[in-house]
């Protein structure tokens, strides 16, 4: 009796020790994951501000996004460039951006959506749109650190943002650096991004020699970054589970950072809501 006693004794402390020791970000970053892998359409608001040649440039926009079973985007610029339109039907347009620019020359143009014209001044392209694109950056570290993900997490409690309480966790990458790279054939750094899950634009910053996204060769040796980011801090909505607020930092200091506002999960957007069609676009 005394010895089963002293086993239930022992498993308890174990399973206590267990317990106390779990980093409490790691359930709050998987259910935030779980939360994003159900998500087919997207719509909101962004404001966003991003570090381009060497300074703090931002932005604002309106969108929506379907992601299954076709990738399909609406774009609505707010600033810069206020009454922009740009619309992307995957297949559609010779798989070109149908753009309404609101401006000089007046006409609606078809431009390539990872392209100097449309992607010049901006981190991201039209297929970053929306939370997808960072779910599979933070999927990618979490499979593929495992446990040692735990290292770099912190979870900093709860924090008001927007009349919303948000789980503050942030990810840090002491060991961020820099490493040479060889260009494969037919990639562009949007390619590199991604494949290894790192910033198209720190690419940019870090090879001046490179003059936009496009602007490498196979064989070509340049540098990236090992991780995304150095400093990753996400405000991550209570109700939710999802991240409304995303601020990256590099070696550099702050370079870039989002927050989404009028979200909706899974919108039933009609037939017609991505096409030219549409009565509130101004195509």
């Amino acid at each position: 009796m005394q010895k089963s006693l002293k086993a239930l004794l022992v498993i308890a402390v174990l399973w206590c020790t267990q317990v106390s020791a779990q980093n409490p970000a790691r359930p709050v970053v998987e259910k935030m994951l779980t939360s994003m892998d159900r998500i087919l359409s997207f719509s909101g608001r962004i404001k966003r501000t991003e570090r381009i040649n060497g300074k703090l440039e931002e932005g604002e926009l309106r969108f929506k996004v379907m992601y299954q079973p076709t990738f399909k985007a609406y774009v609505y610029n707010i600033k810069p460039d206020e009454g922009a339109e740009v619309l992307y039907v995957k297949g559609w347009n010779s798989d070109n951006a149908y753009v309404h620019p609101n401006r000089f020359p007046w006409v609606n143009v078809s431009l390539d959506p990872e392209g100097s014209t449309m992607a010049g001044n901006q981190h991201h392209s039209l297929f970053s749109l929306g939370p997808d694109y960072f779910r599979k950056i933070i999927r990618h570290y979490l499979d593929q650190y495992k446990d040692e993900f735990d290292d770099h997490v912190i979870y900093q409690g709860t924090q008001k943002w927007n009349n919303k309480t948000c789980h503050v966790v942030k990810i840090v990458y002491k060991d961020y650096h820099t490493v040479n790279y060889t260009v494969k054939a037919g990639e562009s750094l949007f390619d590199i991004d991604r494949k290894l899950f790192v910033p198209a634009a720190k690419i940019l910053e870090l090879n001046p020699n490179i003059s936009d996204y496009q602007g490498v060769k196979a064989g070509q040796t340049i540098k990236i970054p090992n991780v995304y980011g150095k400093e990753t801090t996400l405000y991550i909505d209570t109700e939710t589970n999802l991240p409304v607020v995303q601020i990256i930092h590099d070696d550099k200091g702050l370079f870039e950072k989002y927050e989404y506002y009028d979200v909706k999960v899974n919108p039933r957007f009609t037939t017609t809501e991505f096409s030219t069609d549409f009565p509130d676009y101004g195509f």
